[in-house]
């Protein structure tokens, strides 16, 4: 979508530049699994007999791991465990599965035809093992045939996530291959529990201190008897791969997390009045399910009550059932819905409902206005694009074109001694 701000030379925009790609990703990653963090190299955790789990994200978390999951492929036929003992399962959690079509796209056609892949079935009772119990009292229902692995190697794709901080690794058992009860647990850790209609402390994206959900997700991954090997992928520029790291789940990740933030925070001298943000293009705008983490992102570069202008196409419509029924009488009616019970991507509309109160949000995407106004948002049409930023000058407005990958540090306001 192309944007004619006319007469509005000045406005910065920021977001643009993603780190660069390594000249060649495919070494970085041989040495990662020979080097890895806190564990034993790759090759010397390998069992000489039985099934080896190979967990990677669905299509919702871009691309990237598919030249890596074909690199490991090999690297793991090579040494005797090819496609007769390893399975590789699409850690789906709660969301639809792909068409076949979609899985090639995402895995390519020589991992199709030559490996088992499995979509994850959170549904399917008869596929869940009950491996234990968090700290926290998440029930763990894990795919059976996950659990009973030799040894599992998650190849995560790190990402900022609103509730559980960031995304990959210890996400990819729960909620990646947990049945839909642990994952109704483990999400509603993300609900503040002195009031039900806002987000738990902790619960930010960028956090992992003191996150209740990460903590949980965590701890479910550590009931599996079987050690896990975590690969961790950030995306550059180009479609092409920034880092990679490999090692023991929770200290690989955090190192993963630490550079994601370093690469894609970026630090403003104060908030702005109004910002206009799009997600980046698909996947990350697929449905308002996904589309809403770009809102939330381009929030922490808003001034309070300010105005963000966001385009979001949203072709698949609101991407879940249970977050539109929560909206069905309106954004007024969520915080009843909400105190009747807890259900899948409750803390989407808490959410969305919070920054729908705090914020003045006009949004441009493939859904019906009269879908848009339940949500809390205002249609925002084109002609209204010049009226609505009438009264901020050029200094006070931001654009963010790849919301959903950044977050913004605005300096603290200090107050002058007098």
């Amino acid at each position: 979508m192309e944007l004619d701000l006319e007469g509005r030379s000045s406005i910065k925009v920021v977001g643009e530049k993603f780190p660069a790609a390594l000249e060649d990703s495919e070494k970085e990653l041989l040495g990662a699994l020979k080097a890895p963090a806190h564990i034993r190299p790759l090759d010397e955790m390998l069992p000489s007999d039985g099934a080896i789990s190979v967990l990677i994200s669905d299509m919702t978390r871009g691309g990237v791991v598919k030249p890596v999951l074909a690199t490991i492929l090999r690297f793991l036929e090579e040494r005797g465990a090819g496609p007769e003992r390893t399975d590789v399962f699409l850690a789906t959690g709660a969301h639809q599965g792909l068409l076949r079509s979609e899985l090639k796209l995402h895995l390519g056609e020589e991992v199709m035809s030559r490996w088992r892949v499995h979509q994850h079935d959170a549904d399917n009772n008869d596929a869940l093992i009950d491996v234990g119990t968090t700290p926290a009292g998440t029930r763990c229902r894990i795919n059976e045939r996950v659990a009973g692995s030799r040894l599992v190697i998650a190849i995560g794709t790190i990402s900022f996530h609103y509730f559980a901080g960031f995304g990959g690794a210890r996400k990819l058992i729960l909620p990646g291959v947990a049945g839909r009860d642990s994952i109704l647990s483990n999400h509603k850790l993300s609900l503040s529990k002195e009031s039900q209609d806002k987000l738990a402390d902790g619960c930010l994206p960028g956090n992992l201190e003191g996150n209740p959900v990460h903590e949980d997700m965590l701890a479910a991954a550590k009931l599996l008897e079987a050690p896990v090997f975590a690969v961790n992928v950030i995306p550059g520029r180009d479609d092409g791969i920034s880092f990679i790291n490999a090692g023991e789940l929770e200290f690989s990740h955090i190192e993963a997390c630490e550079k994601y933030g370093e690469f894609f925070t970026i630090d403003l001298e104060r908030k702005y009045g109004a910002v206009i943000v799009s997600a980046g293009g698909s996947p990350k705008d697929v449905d308002l399910l996904q589309a809403h983490k770009a809102i939330r992102h381009g929030s922490t570069a808003l001034e309070e009550g300010g105005l963000m202008l966001a385009a979001l196409a949203c072709a698949g419509g609101v991407g879940s059932d249970s977050l539109d029924k929560l909206f069905e009488k309106g954004r007024n009616g969520v915080p009843a819905r909400v105190k009747k019970g807890y259900k899948l991507n409750t803390q989407t509309a808490v959410s969305t409902y919070e920054l729908t109160g705090r914020f003045s949000i006009y949004l441009r995407s493939m859904m019906e206005d009269s879908d848009i106004s339940r949500f809390g948002f205002c249609p925002w049409q084109e002609e209204f694009t010049g009226p609505l930023l009438e009264c901020y000058g050029d200094d006070d407005i931001l654009v963010i074109p790849n919301a959903s990958g950044f977050l913004f540090r605005a300096a603290e306001k200090t107050t002058p001694i007098s």
